[in-house]
């Protein structure tokens, strides 16, 4: 590795950290701010609220295709590059973002700036581990760097509320530019400009193939509402058959993107299978939620986000109440009982109304915060507990794209069950003025069925696993 950071430590490791900190703490605000004013910028937009499931997946599928290459981008090219290119990226994209008047200005916006996020937060990550890798400080480093990302899904509802409601709905995205900046000064003074010598050569084919499958699978996904699940089935058969090709004969050679040798690993497989059952329903919660709270509900952009700051700080509980937990029960228990618990909080949003006290529904936005933030927790540090040094990156690099495509599959699920209920109750499209009805209560039932089935995929979590495994918590997640 050449480098000049072992001559200057005693410089930079107090401030790395802090550059990691910022780039995630903006990237978290980003994610957590947009939520709450989609149904305002869709009426600003002059289009269905459902429309704008496509600004989020738009994000969202970009990171997951660009999330593999980050690493070696930053070993070949150098972290410092490669991260004060993808701050400037993230930038610029957020400034496209507030500058655009149409629906499809904005989706194109956002795949910029995703680009911009894909290569951001994984190659700050990896600086880290990099640096800090041989030493104590790695678990407090990486504690450190995980609070940021904590305390954005808390900011960003208010932020977005108050922009939203006093300012206008630009400001959701303006915002990201001082913060850029910062982020940009401290690369460039900062981050030691670390790389691989000896890098080998980048499985083109495999991404190539892995990418685009992801991308047709996805935008099938994401179409279907309109079209139905039956229309454009070549399109889900190519990327069926591209994704097949990938496993069965790219992932087996040397040096491939994703090793399917890794599946062979105690619990990967089963981790992974019951991270994608229980993400594809928690990942349309961010997507729905705050639609539920302003459109169903009625409330205001702001009071909505005030309501969402119980489900933050639910996050924040969750991540120590796990360290109890899990201890307790062990990995195979835990899971099963957290799922169903997770999977009937969301069934109970379907009885929620406008009738109900203030009380009750910060009670069910502070549990589902609890639940939903040990469950991954638990979930992500079974499956890369098992992974050597060698395996860690892959799996993570694995395991970052699984979240990014369960979450777009989870977006897309959720627009398609409220547009099919729509269908159902004859309401051409939904508004501000969108009573509560089955539409949502059908909704948040079908998501809260699908989270309970990963329940029957824990029970595969083999027994032995549970104490042996319990005291290590990832911090990645």
């Amino acid at each position: 590795m050449a480098t000049n950071y072992d001559q200057e430590q005693s410089q930079i490791s107090p401030v790395l950290p802090w550059i990691v900190g910022v780039t995630s703490f903006m990237q978290a605000v980003d994610g957590s701010i947009l939520h709450n004013a989609i149904p305002s910028i869709a009426v600003a937009l002059g289009v269905d609220p459902l429309k704008m499931r496509w600004v989020v997946v738009a994000y969202l599928l970009t990171t997951a295709l660009f999330i593999p290459v980050s690493g070696w981008l930053a070993d070949r090219f150098g972290v410092r590059r490669i991260f004060f290119l993808a701050i400037i990226i993230f930038s610029l994209g957020s400034l496209s973002c507030a500058l655009s008047r149409t629906l499809t200005a904005l989706v194109a916006a956002r795949v910029f700036q995703g680009i911009g996020g894909a290569l951001m937060v994984p190659v700050g990550r990896l600086a880290v581990v990099k640096i800090y890798g041989h030493s104590a400080e790695l678990i407090k480093v990486l504690s450190f760097i995980s609070l940021p990302a904590i305390m954005g899904p808390v900011c960003g509802p208010i932020v977005s509320g108050f922009f939203v409601q006093y300012l206008s709905w630009h400001w959701i995205f303006l915002i990201n530019l001082p913060v850029g900046l910062c982020g940009i000064w401290l690369t460039a003074k900062y981050m030691p400009d670390l790389r691989e010598v000896d890098l080998e050569r980048f499985d083109f084919w495999g991404f190539g193939f892995f990418s685009v499958s992801i991308a047709i699978l996805s935008l099938w996904l994401v179409i279907a509402p309109d079209s139905g699940l039956v229309k454009n089935l070549d399109a889900l058969l190519i990327g069926i058959g591209l994704m097949t090709i990938y496993w069965l004969l790219l992932a087996k050679k040397p040096g491939a993107l994703f090793q399917i040798s890794i599946f062979k690993k105690p619990g990967f497989l089963v981790g992974i299978m019951g991270n994608i059952c229980s993400r594809m329903g928690s990942g349309a919660m961010p997507f729905m939620i705050p639609m539920f709270l302003q459109l169903s509900l009625g409330f205001s952009p702001i009071r909505a986000g005030m309501f969402m700051l119980a489900q933050a700080t639910g996050s924040i509980i969750g991540k120590q109440l796990i360290n109890i937990f899990l201890p307790m029960l062990g990995f195979k228990l835990f899971l099963q009982t957290n799922t169903i618990i997770l999977g009937l909080i969301v069934c109970s949003f379907s009885i929620l109304s406008s009738n109900d006290s203030n009380v009750f529904l910060v009670i069910v936005l502070l549990c589902y915060g609890i639940v939903n933030s040990m469950q991954f927790t638990a979930m992500n540090s079974y499956i890369l507990i098992d992974l050597n040094h060698k395996e860690a990156g892959t799996g993570n690099s694995l395991l970052s794209v699984v979240i990014q495509i369960c979450s777009n599959s989870g977006v897309a699920m959720g627009a398609g069950l409220l547009t099919l209920f729509a269908r159902l109750s004859n309401k051409a499209s939904f508004g501000p003025s969108l009573s509560n009805g089955p539409i949502f209560g059908l909704s948040f039932i079908i998501i809260g069925m699908i989270i309970l089935c990963a329940s029957i995929v824990m029970r595969r979590i083999p027994q032995d696993a549970d104490r042996s495994k319990n005291h290590q918590i990832s911090h990645w997640t």
